[in-house]
């Protein structure tokens, strides 16, 4: 208790807040692991087995109250239960600001605003997948939405208005630090009412950097997404319009094999390279059978006319079983069925995500 009160005094006396109220710090983790059957149906690929950390992490948030104004920081690090190379903890994010009647302000590393709808809307993200980029993949969000649902955004400034009548608007600039006037730039506006919700994201690149990871260099990506919410079940779709390179699809990732790499974000080339419109449209559809069992159904496509060689479409299948307050087992399939290459990818997962 005593250094919860110290963080939160020393979050609130660098940002400035009077502490008429405390709200101190809370420390959270997730542990995320599968075993994993996989097939990348490549030439020369057989299936494999093997067991994969899917994103555990490790995280801080804090808070200092004021009269008016709310400090907060939060700080996020992947803890992987295996293959981490003895190293404790990965880079992921770490952001501050304030936030009261004006609305949040918020700067520093962090899933920016064009990313977040696609992130909140994929069940299957940070599991054992067909990945966005159509490889197997151990993280990251589902096959059907775009690159730009993953990886964090540096050097990011942030603001998001308080609800007016529903009605919520946010702005960001990412900053590019080798260029003195050109930056990445997000604009968006969201509509909330009481069972659904419907939003538009428009996200853009300067010409010399890609600060909105998975948007190419001098492009943009669009994002309209909403969601309902019935009784004991839930529906949502997200469709994007995002510029990229034209390429051959992505190296599959074997899980559990040395010598191929997990996806990374894709490294995105200067501009002379001519960018590609790619379409991304993902459905999910949620059914709460009861208090403690979910079936979870989504599907997605990509269209470009093999431009970028992801064009095709893709499937996940999910049971999540809640068996303690914040640990769920779960049982999940996952395919793909990519055009260019005629491939069709496909892992079926056994796995357990445990909450503190």
């Amino acid at each position: 208790m005593k250094n919860k009160i110290l963080l939160a005094t020393a979050v609130a006396v660098a940002c400035g807040a009077p502490l008429s109220a405390m709200a101190g710090a809370d420390i959270y983790g997730q542990l995320r692991y599968s075993i994993n059957s996989a097939d990348p149906d490549t030439v020369g690929s057989d299936s494999t087995l093997s067991g994969e950390d899917n994103v555990s992490l490790f995280g801080l948030k804090a808070e200092a109250k004021g009269d008016s104004v709310t400090a907060f920081a939060h700080l996020q690090t992947g803890a992987p239960a295996d293959g981490n190379g003895g190293t404790a903890f990965d880079q992921r994010f770490y952001f501050g600001g304030l936030k009261g009647d004006f609305g949040t302000v918020a700067y520093g590393r962090m899933t920016n605003a064009y990313k977040m709808p696609g992130f909140k809307l994929d069940p299957f993200y940070n599991l054992s997948h067909v990945g966005a980029n159509g490889s197997l993949g151990t993280g990251g969000a589902t096959y059907g939405l775009s690159g730009a649902t993953n990886g964090f955004t540096d050097n990011a400034l942030q603001y998001t208005s308080p609800s007016m009548s529903g009605l919520t608007f946010n702005v960001g600039l990412y900053i590019d630090d080798g260029s003195e006037d050109d930056h990445g730039t997000n604009i968006g506006v969201k509509y909330s009412g009481k069972d659904y919700h419907v939003g538009v994201q428009f996200a853009s690149n300067d010409t010399t950097a890609a600060t909105v990871p998975g948007v190419l260099v001098d492009g943009d990506a669009v994002r309209i997404d909403g969601a309902y919410k019935g009784s004991n079940w839930s529906v949502g779709f997200s469709f994007e319009n995002v510029d990229e390179v034209a390429a051959q699809a992505a190296t599959p990732f074997i899980p559990g094999d040395p010598t191929t790499t997990p996806p990374t974000p894709p490294t995105l080339p200067q501009p002379a390279v001519e960018a590609v419109d790619v379409d991304y449209m993902y459905l999910v559809g949620k059914f709460n059978a009861s208090k403690d069992t979910q079936l979870v159904l989504s599907v997605g496509s990509v269209s470009d006319d093999g431009a970028n060689g992801l064009e095709g479409s893709g499937t996940n299948l999910g049971v999540f079983q809640t068996i303690a307050p914040k640990t769920q087992v779960y049982a999940s399939y996952s395919t793909a069925s990519l055009d260019t290459s005629d491939a069709d990818p496909s892992v079926f997962s056994v796995g357990a995500i445990h909450k503190f």
